[in-house]
């Protein structure tokens, strides 16, 4: 009864956490662009709209995971595998390039992020290739074939295109999946070693990279203010000048000259305009969300939900850790969203269809939907009732 109760109560915490933090991106997303929209004289509501159907869309993906059952998450999970591998692929010889990544595809009126969807289908296909292991992950080849090198895949089309800071990303989202599975801590630290030489690799290579982790590991080196170090530099201004209440919603000063400041930066604009209690707030919701993540790790009973979630959590926190430390210059910048805060639509929908995996591991289990699935109806019925009330006033 005890570790039902937990698992309800971390079930909830998850579902409080993203809800909250989607409904502060899409305010924040609206404050932060309006400057940008404003002297482009087009609607400054554009992005928050955008940032809105982005949130329903991912949703909708969602929802399709919540209601799967059975042997049709190993059929989703190589699916989805594939498809965002090849589209990955694709990128390579026809992506779009900005800001020196190959990271965009545009197919008709569409342009995504193929990256951040690999994100997602890669937690679901680890968890459904290693659930099943067992013991023989003590072998390097049973480790390799398939897990090791469809996340080598994964990694190594991501980093082809030059985009370092989403492969790293992939990179802790495969450890937490290898580390949940129960990989043998020799060989675990073996591939952390060989992860270390690859993202070594990915700096030595670039110019920009290099200058940018210099400045990290050289504190007392003061930054060109108009140079490389001039995003970090305003970044660290917002949040001096929010003090502890902010400036007050809209009234950021840096999102003038900041680049970026409503994808990357967004967590330096919540600082200045909501002051240290909203930047604080938002690491309490990311807190409250790893929590509820790591508890479900724990209690589910079923291997396969324990691995993707486990993958996930460490996808979406390792994720959040990355762009805030941007932002406070204790890691260099690479280029990461805040999950379900910064705009952009192919990072939140791929986040949210995430949070409807976990939600869908949580009801597809017997044990853990005859907990769940009641208490879910008795929410709904309570909102239909207070619904109804309101619209007979």
């Amino acid at each position: 009864m005890k570790q039902s109760g937990s698992l309800v109560t971390a079930y909830y915490m998850v579902l409080f956490s993203v809800a909250t933090l989607v409904g502060l991106g899409v305010v924040m997303t609206i404050s932060a662009h309006t400057i940008t929209a404003l002297s482009a004289q087009s609607d400054p509501y554009r992005q928050g709209l955008s940032q809105s159907v982005h949130a329903l869309v991912g949703l909708g993906i969602g929802l399709a995971f919540v209601y799967m059952r059975g042997r049709l998450w190993l059929v989703a999970a190589w699916l989805c595998f594939l498809a965002t591998v090849g589209l990955q692929v694709l990128v390579l010889a026809k992506g779009i390039t900005s800001g020196g990544n190959t990271a965009w595809l545009r197919i008709g009126p569409v342009v995504f992020q193929p990256s951040e969807f690999i994100k997602f289908a890669l937690a679901l296909w680890l968890g459904s290739v290693l659930a099943n292991k067992g013991q023989t992950l003590r072998s390097w080849v049973d480790l390799a074939f398939p897990a090791l090198l469809g996340l080598g895949v994964a990694v190594g089309s991501v980093a082809a295109g030059s985009d370092a800071g989403t492969a790293a990303v992939i990179g802790l989202l495969g450890l937490g999946a290898f580390l949940v599975a129960g990989v043998p801590w020799s060989k675990f630290t073996t591939i952390v070693i060989m992860m270390t030489v690859g993202a070594w690799m990915l700096v030595m290579v670039s110019d920009q990279r290099r200058a940018r982790f210099a400045m990290v590991l050289n504190p007392e080196v003061v930054p060109d203010p108009l140079g490389d170090g001039w995003q970090t530099n305003l970044a660290q201004w917002s949040l001096a000048e929010g003090g502890l209440l902010g400036q007050g919603l809209g009234a950021s000063r840096s999102k003038w000259y900041l680049s970026q400041a409503e994808s990357d930066f967004i967590f330096a604009i919540i600082g200045e305009e909501l002051g240290w209690l909203g930047a604080i707030t938002v690491l309490i919701l990311f807190a409250i969300l790893g929590f509820g993540l790591l508890q479900l790790v724990r209690l589910h009973p079923d291997r396969f939900a324990q691995i993707t979630i486990g993958a996930i959590a460490c996808w979406i926190l390792g994720q959040a850790l990355i762009n805030i430390g941007m932002v406070i210059h204790v890691l260099p910048v690479i280029g990461v969203p805040l999950p379900f805060v910064s705009m952009g639509g192919s990072a939140l929908i791929s986040c949210l269809a995430a949070i409807g995996v976990v939600v869908g591991l949580m009801r597809s289990n017997d044990q853990t939907a005859a907990v769940v699935a009641p208490r879910s109806r008795r929410v709904l019925q309570a909102a239909a009732v207070v619904g109804a009330k309101e619209v007979a006033v």
